[in-house]
């Protein structure tokens, strides 16, 4: 093509060439526009999101305030509010309509009429704020029955003074007891000791209770002589404070030796034993009497029956007094037990006081142990 062709081709054209220049500019200019408005519109929204963010923190934090707030002034207030004591009163009184056995309990705790309501408020008065270990512990409540543990078995002087008693040995008991007399009319003026064991079997109570003796009449010569007692014993009344047994015995059924100290004898003996002071249980001041008949050591002379009678009184709860006809003499003594909870018995008795035996009047002490081995 040659210059002047190209001139006219431009020439003819020029006006198509114009708009596209123009038209070029003008797509230009609108894009930049339309991404500077665009980033102008991201960075309000951002701002905007970031402002209506703290906004919403700055509320919920002053939300949170003000419940804390609100949280603090309840917790300075009482949790408990209680305004009917008297209901809370009814409902332990009721209790006492069951028997005696809470009726005695509420001596033990009586009812206190006062709100609980009174006893936070006493609580929370120091500091104005609650205390929930004083407030648990005004709230509870004592036991209405209180257990306590069980007494030891105490044990009582004897109340029988040279005489046999209706009552004896059953299943289980054991005894020991050791004996030092004054010489009297015999044994050449000398002093002398015995010693007698025994053991039970039965139970006077439901059926019959034996009772076996072994008795050793010398220490000076002991194992040189000694006999052997029996008694069986029944429990025939039990009611109340009182009770009553009867025994029918036989001493010295049989003896070995030749210390012929105490003829042969059999009896029968009623006593009876009953507690002026049930309801002291330190001192109950339980009474004996006992009464029987027998031969041997129970009758004077050529007699061949004799009466013995005897009274106790137990004047403390470790000590007693007493007095016996023996069917020869008149007996008298103590009797004392050293440590309630422990079975040992010390007895000082003077025998024959009238002196009326061919022994003649002598004093005696003993010292007795008894127990019983079965479990309790």
């Amino acid at each position: 093509m040659t210059k002047r062709q190209f001139a006219n081709v431009i020439s003819a054209n020029w006006l198509l060439l114009m708009g596209i220049n123009l038209f070029g500019c003008l797509f230009l200019s609108t894009s930049v526009a339309i991404r500077s408005a665009s980033a102008v519109d991201r960075s309000v929204t951002d701002a905007a999101s970031k402002e209506l963010a703290t906004e919403q923190k700055t509320k919920s934090t002053e939300e949170i305030s003000q419940k804390s707030q609100q949280l603090a002034v309840e917790l300075n207030q009482p949790l408990i509010q209680i305004k009917t004591p008297q209901t809370i009163t009814q409902q332990i009184d009721t209790s006492t309509s069951v028997g005696d056995t809470f009726g005695k309990a509420k001596k033990l705790s009586p009812t206190q009429p006062q709100s609980i309501t009174q006893q936070i408020d006493a609580s929370t008065s120091a500091g104005g704020k609650l205390d929930v270990n004083k407030s648990h512990h005004d709230l509870l409540i004592e036991p209405l029955v209180k257990i306590t543990p069980p007494r030891r078995r105490t044990y009582e002087p004897g109340l029988s003074f040279g005489i046999p008693s209706g009552f004896g040995a059953d299943w289980g008991d054991l005894f020991v007891v050791g004996s030092a007399a004054t010489a009297g009319k015999s044994r050449n003026g000398d002093p002398d000791a015995s010693m007698s064991a025994g053991f039970g079997l039965g139970d006077a109570y439901n059926l019959i209770g034996l009772e076996f003796t072994f008795n050793n009449g010398s220490i000076k010569n002991f194992g040189y002589n000694g006999t052997f007692d029996f008694k069986a014993h029944r429990v025939v009344y039990a009611q109340g404070n009182t009770q009553v047994a009867v025994a029918g015995g036989w001493n010295t059924f049989a003896q070995y030796g030749n210390e012929g100290v105490r003829p042969s004898s059999a009896y029968g003996v009623l006593t009876t034993y009953s507690l002026l002071q049930a309801n002291n249980p330190v001192s109950p001041m339980a009474i004996s009497f006992s009464i029987g008949a027998g031969g041997g050591d129970f009758r004077q002379g050529n007699e061949s029956t004799g009466i013995f009678a005897g009274m106790g009184l137990q004047v403390h709860s470790q000590l007693g007094l007493g007095l016996g006809w023996s069917g020869v003499g008149l007996n008298a003594g103590i009797s004392l037990v050293p440590v309630p909870t422990i079975p040992l018995t010390i007895t000082l008795q003077g025998a024959d006081l009238t002196d009326n035996s061919t022994g003649g009047t002598v004093f005696v002490m003993t010292v007795g142990y008894g127990f019983n081995f079965l479990p309790k």
